[in-house]
């Protein structure tokens, strides 16, 4: 009944700008995501909805959507890059689209420079600091935020104060956390009552160093490279090793242990029967805010009772700066209505409008999810619309207000891919083959500090290089 409404409604709209000759006098915009599911799935799909409530709000333009194909002779979609590459080859592209690799893109002239018309933008401006830099390239504005997901630690804080623990805080120094998690912590028990206490460490490469240095960003990052060479590169990796090595309490060394050759802890001894966070039973657990959404509607379902929040990355050095991950549009260079693109990409992401809607439709269509993105505008409507979705999370409004994250790079970054896991470090190794051993203990980092990080600082530039070329042509 509901598609058939959507489709009577947007038919009458279509109706308006059809005119005696049978002709669409509307603006047409293309328009190609992941995110789509299948035309079949309008109902349940908020994307699709949107696209329909941004087409009666501006029934000028018509939204057209690019389906990706499949892989021939299978059920599997097109990997996006070939997608794109296919559509790019006949002068096709998508007015917009999601990016994976933005620096790809304007390699290849595939995206427009939306300068002129973002700068002019309150709304834009209003996007945090942080993340408008990550995609702008030499004063050019390459890209919007479509969504932007924090992470960070979840902790169960009825679990805490079962086991006689102040459960820490958004305010708790990193310090704190391990104290308190590892006092609380079971990993020895024989009768399956233990209970879990850290679980997710290895993002600690990417975050720590960026606290210990307010001049790097994710994984040492500056503006003139990687610095793997640095005292606080060296530092995490002692901290992380200390960690990887005790499993007394985190439950990633734990499990490394349970899977080497001759070991004898059995984990379904240690801890009860079933998935742990799903039992309560997980003290402090590494999770995206793109969990929240199914997490949330547990919790309103009855099925985890216990109370828990979001606090983030601890506090380190005094310093607190949550890592993120965001999705970008870009609207393409062959589009003939770059402002009308610019408007649905802003509609479909950061826009304020757009959000209301996203809020609006989660809490009057059923069977749809829930808006999984907190605003990416600084705007205390748009938070308190969305919290009321998450009361459980307080401590990330607090984290959102504070405004300080460091943005991950492999969709705006040029060369972060090939500098950390897809380059050669040696004859023997990947870049991600050699991280791999100085998490596990098998390199040392006071053995390879130099020459990883000259390599990573190759790979980088090498891609680098021609991305400053591409985007001075812009």
């Amino acid at each position: 009944m509901k598609k058939t409404l959507y489709l009577l409604m947007f038919l009458l709209l279509s109706f308006a700008f059809v005119g005696c000759n049978g002709k669409d006098d509307r603006i047409v915009i293309r328009y190609a995501n992941w995110n789509l599911g299948t035309p079949e799935s309008l109902d349940t799909n908020m994307e699709r909805l949107m696209i329909n409530e941004f087409m009666k709000k501006y029934p000028e333009i018509k939204i057209e959507i690019i389906e990706r194909p499949k892989i021939p002779g299978t059920n599997d979609d097109m990997e996006w890059i070939n997608f794109l590459t296919s559509r790019a080859s006949i002068e096709a592209l998508p007015d917009v689209f999601m990016a994976d690799n933005i620096p790809y893109y304007v390699i290849n002239d595939w995206v427009y420079n939306l300068t002129d018309i973002a700068g002019a933008d309150e709304e834009f401006l209003n996007i945090s600091a942080d993340i408008r830099s990550a995609i702008t390239y030499d004063g050019k504005i390459m890209a919007v935020p479509c969504a932007v997901f924090y992470a960070g630690y979840i902790v169960n804080k009825t679990l805490y104060e079962d086991r006689y623990q102040n459960s820490p805080t958004v305010e708790s120094t990193f310090d704190e956390l391990i104290q308190l998690t590892k006092a609380a912590a079971d990993h020895a028990s024989t009768n399956n009552t233990g209970v879990v206490g850290l679980d997710g460490i290895e993002h600690i490469l990417h975050w720590y160093p960026a606290q210990l240095n307010d001049d790097y960003g994710w994984f040492t990052l500056t503006d003139e490279g990687f610095n793997l060479d640095s005292e606080e590169f060296r530092t995490t990796i002692e901290v992380y090793r200390g960690l990887q090595t005790d499993s007394t309490f985190v439950y990633d060394a734990l499990i490394w242990e349970s899977q080497q050759t001759g070991s004898n802890i059995d984990l379904n001894v240690i801890f009860p029967e079933g998935d742990p966070f799903n039992n309560g039973n997980v003290l402090c657990k590494w999770f995206y805010s793109w969990d929240f959404g199914w997490i949330q509607t547990r919790i309103n379902n009855g099925e985890y009772t216990w109370e828990m929040d979001f606090i983030g990355t601890p506090v380190v050095n005094g310093n607190k700066r949550v890592p993120i991950v965001a999705d970008f549009f870009v609207v393409a260079s062959n589009t003939k209505h770059p402002e009308e693109a610019y408007l649905f990409a802003k509609w479909m992401g950061f826009g304020k409008d757009g959000y209301n809607k996203r809020l609006e439709l989660s809490n009057t269509v059923d069977g749809i999810n829930q808006v999984n993105f907190p605003p990416i505008q600084a705007d205390e409507e748009l938070l308190d619309d969305y919290f009321s979705l998450y009361p459980e999370f307080t401590g990330l409004r607090t984290i959102i207000e504070a405004g300080k994250v460091i943005v991950e790079p492999p969709k705006y970054l040029p060369g972060y891919d090939d500098a950390r896991y897809r380059g050669t470090y040696d004859a023997e190794h990947s870049m991600y083959q050699i991280i791999e051993k100085l998490r596990f203990g098998e390199a040392q980092i006071a053995d390879i500090a130099e020459q990883l990080n000259a390599r990573a600082n190759a790979l980088y530039q090498q891609v680098k290089s021609q991305f400053d070329d591409a985007i001075a042509q812009r």
